[in-house]
């Protein structure tokens, strides 16, 4: 297989700077990876290692959008992550980012963005990340 270089990773529109993005890993490499990426980017970052932390870290940080793996540790995959959030009423756009090649269909939740193997390019999913946002300041009050 070539060698491809990596895309070029955009850095979000100005008015996107500084927006919260919350990763959600329990393999420390990749949340080093995504948060030192959106760092250089110019988002701030809210880091969790499993989904209760991630529930804490969505109440206290007010994220606009979640990086979610799919495969986290029981209890809570990224799925029961996903509805708990909902519960509690967080609409937080949600990309799963997973290494599982075979995506799940039948989610009937509007608010998931989509699903990104960590085989892809990092590009393509940081390019997710502004109509996401947008999402959630859009519903926002004032």
């Amino acid at each position: 297989m070539p060698f491809t270089p990596p895309k070029p990773i955009e850095p979000p529109p100005e008015d996107l700077k500084g927006s919260t993005v919350l990763v959600v890993d329990d393999e420390r490499a990749w949340r080093v990876i995504l948060e030192t990426d959106l760092r250089m980017l110019g988002y701030k970052v809210s880091v969790a290692q499993d989904a209760s932390e991630a529930l804490d870290r969505a109440r206290e940080d007010e994220p606009e959008v979640a990086i979610i793996d799919l495969m986290l540790p029981e209890p809570m995959d990224g799925w029961a992550l996903l509805s708990e959030l909902r519960s509690q009423g967080l609409p937080i756009p949600v990309i799963f980012y997973t290494a599982y090649p075979v995506f799940p269909s039948g989610t009937e939740d509007p608010d998931v963005i989509g699903y990104m193997s960590k085989a892809v390019d990092r590009a393509d999913l940081y390019a997710l990340l502004p109509p996401a946002i947008r999402r959630t300041r859009n519903r926002r009050p004032g």
